[in-house]
């Protein structure tokens, strides 16, 4: 997935078919420790080579493990998403820069086109904050322990009503005695 930008000139006008497996596992768990372990990566799609830049389309799958976000049990998470990015050598970025639709442009640093660091960059940004097991997506229960337990933001809102309810302004208290006081004088006459 790595080309030299001379080697690319030869497919000006004629696109780059890519249909291949990669192995990133150890890169991605380098990059993200929660990633247990991760699956060969199925990439297909083009490359097309303009005079001024180099234009990406390709269509990843692969499969994941990372930790559920409640429970940390290994969860298999398939993944499948397009990257579609344009590059420029930063002397051809320079004469387009102002105009509108090049600003999402990666400027390539070398004279060489990596594509498994995208892929990597894709991967990690496409992992979703709540990661579950199948019988977590069933069940509405969450973790607790003696004296813990984690609740939805709903349950904490409820609860927060209630503490309140019952929780008295000292200010009202004496207020309170009186009017019970006032009370039971009432029901004695």
């Amino acid at each position: 997935m790595k080309w030299s930008l001379l080697e690319l000139r030869k497919y000006q006008g004629n696109p780059l078919k890519i249909d291949t497996k990669i192995d990133i596992e150890q890169s991605l768990m380098a990059r993200d420790e929660t990633i247990l372990s991760a699956g060969e990566v199925k990439v297909s799609g083009f490359l097309n080579v303009d005079e001024t830049s180099y234009e990406v389309q390709l269509e990843v799958q692969l499969e994941i493990v990372v930790p559920s976000s409640r429970s940390l049990e290994p969860v298999n998470f398939p993944m499948a998403f397009m990257i579609d990015e344009v590059y420029m050598k930063p002397e051809q970025y320079e004469l387009v820069k102002t105009v509108e639709g090049y600003e999402d442009v990666m400027v390539l640093e070398t004279n060489t086109l990596d594509l498994r660091e995208a892929i990597e960059d894709y991967v990690l940004l496409n992992i979703p904050m709540q990661v579950l097991t199948a019988e977590e997506k069933k069940s509405d229960k969450m973790p607790e322990g003696e004296f813990w337990k984690i609740m939805s933001e709903e349950e904490y809102y409820q609860q927060q009503k209630q503490s309140q309810k019952e929780t008295l302004d000292p200010r009202f208290a004496t207020l309170s005695a009186l009017l019970d006081d006032n009370e039971a004088s009432d029901d004695e006459s």
